[in-house]
């Protein structure tokens, strides 16, 4: 009988319900945007009946069903029954989401978090396979990481390894959106490199490429492409600064967990000129020289479907011997 999983990566702006094979291909996917504020209870009616139209389209039935993968952003409770703590959905904390969505479909339901997820994802599809020792990093909006030591996640004492966004690069340094002073995530983000870009206009830096551009409007990916395709010298050094910090941030972890391997994904990572050869600059100069002699640094190949080969890979990582 064919087997099927199914994977809900649930995002601070948008939903993704996948339903995809123990190999790792993707049958049919529905996205929808996620409901904030006090609407948590619609978007898990639209969970569960996009999973089921998705079932129906595909041509089998729930019992083909082998296991719901859920990743979400932020902290999962101990029990592993639903999000225990995020930024980017409040109200999804404390919903017994796990109960919920067992209750409708009978299968094992399992939770994790969203960067954790994309670990396995890479575990089981992408350049993490064979590798006992890696770490994945998604420098987005914000920067997270899943750890995998000896072919297991690491999960640390209370479920919370990995927020490697908020290791302090810079003491004192810039506000972070955790509340602290000095996170690599102020320093090498997306909204870090934005940042950038709007203080120095602020501070009377001249643009040609933003001199007509509202400050609220300049993102990380607007930023990438002033530097790349109008060569802009603010936006390349906003760039080149926030790769020389994450290649500090890298050299730690190279030299706390001596990986075999380094994966880099999210949307910064989408193009890397005048980020890439800075980046391993610092990696270099702040690495110890036989730990990085071990570890390769790639970006991913998964793209934008980690998120939603990570939720599947959650079902065969708990259902593996």
């Amino acid at each position: 009988m064919k087997r099927l999983i199914a994977g809900f990566d649930i995002g601070g702006t948008k939903i993704s319900v996948s339903l995809g094979t123990e190999s790792g291909k993707i049958l049919g996917k529905k996205i929808f945007p996620s409901a904030r504020g006090r609407q948590v209870k619609e978007s898990v009616r639209q969970l569960k009946s996009a999973l089921s139209a998705l079932l129906e389209e595909s041509g089998f039935g729930r019992r083909h069903l082998l296991g719901i993968g859920v990743a979400v952003p932020g902290a999962v409770d101990p029990r592993r029954e639903g999000v225990l703590k995020s930024p980017n959905l409040p109200s999804w904390e404390g919903f017994p989401l796990k109960r919920v969505l067992f209750k409708e479909f009978q299968v094992p339901v399992w939770i994790e978090n969203d960067a954790n997820a994309a670990a396995l994802g890479e575990q089981y599809f992408g350049s993490g396979r064979g590798i006992d020792h890696f770490l994945y990093l998604t420098i987005s909006t914000g920067i997270g990481s899943g750890i995998v030591a000896n072919d297991s996640l690491l999960r640390g004492a209370s479920g919370l390894a990995g927020e490697v966004g908020h290791m302090t690069v810079v003491q004192n340094g810039l506000l972070c959106p955790c509340g602290k002073r000095g996170c690599l995530e102020a320093y090498s983000s997306g909204t870090a490199i934005a940042n950038y870009v709007r203080t120095a206009l602020r501070n009377g830096a001249k643009s040609r490429f933003f001199r007509n551009i509202k400050l609220s409007e300049i993102t990380g990916r607007l930023v990438s492409e002033a530097a790349r395709t109008s060569k802009d010298p603010l936006a390349i050094q906003a760039r080149r600064t926030a790769a020389d910090f994450l290649g500090i941030g890298l050299a730690n972890l190279i030299n706390i967990f001596n990986p075999q391997r380094i994966i880099l994904g999210g949307g910064v990572m989408e193009h890397v000129e005048y980020f890439w050869t800075p980046m391993m600059k610092a990696v270099r100069r702040e690495a110890w020289p036989l730990s990085l002699r071990a570890c390769t640094v790639v970006r991913s190949p998964l793209g934008t479907e980690v998120g939603d080969l990570g939720a599947i890979a959650i079902v065969l990582d708990q259902m593996r011997p």
